[in-house]
C-alpha cells in the first residue's frame, strides 16, 4: 500500500483512500494558502465594503444624519468603494448596502449627508446608457 501524506501538514493520512487532509483545519490552510489572485482580490474588496457600510451604520443610528467628510477620512473610509448610486435631484447618493450618502458642503465644509436606504429607493430607473456616454479616441 502507497504512503499518503496530507496535502497541508504532510503527515500521514489514515483511513479512506481518497483522503486529502488529516483534518479539517488542515484542508482550510491549504485551500486559503492556494486561493487564486483575483479571489484575494474579491475578498479585499468585500472587507472595504463592509468597513465603509459600518462605519455609515456607527454615524447614521436613527436614519439620516450628518458627518464632516474628514472624520470618515481619518477612519479609513474608502470612497472609491460602494455597492450602488442612486441619483437624486439634488444630487447623487453613493450606497454602501442598505447605508448611502449625499456629498454636502456646507458652510465651506466638505460633508455627508448619511440616511438609511428607504423603500422608495427600491424603484431605481436608472441606467447608464441613458447619460451621455464620452466617446473616447
Amino acid at each position: 500500500m502507497k504512503l499518503r501524506l496530507c496535502l497541508s501538514c504532510e503527515k500521514e493520512l489514515k483511513g479512506r483512500s481518497d483522503k486529502k487532509f488529516c483534518d479539517t483545519q488542515c484542508r482550510s490552510i491549504y485551500h486559503n494558502v492556494n486561493r487564486p489572485s483575483h479571489e484575494l482580490s474579491i475578498r479585499k474588496i468585500n472587507s472595504d465594503l463592509r468597513k465603509n457600510r459600518s462605519l455609515l451604520a456607527h454615524f447614521c443610528p436613527s436614519g439620516k444624519s450628518t458627518v464632516e467628510k474628514e472624520v470618515l477620512v481619518n477612519l479609513g473610509y474608502k470612497f472609491e468603494l460602494f455597492t450602488h448610486i442612486f441619483p437624486f435631484n439634488k444630487g447623487t447618493y453613493f450606497f454602501c448596502y442598505e447605508y448611502g450618502y449625499l456629498p454636502i458642503l456646507e458652510k465651506g465644509i466638505e460633508k455627508m449627508l448619511i440616511v438609511h436606504k428607504q423603500k422608495y429607493m427600491d424603484d431605481l430607473n436608472f441606467h447608464p446608457w441613458n447619460i451621455k456616454i464620452t466617446k473616447y479616441k
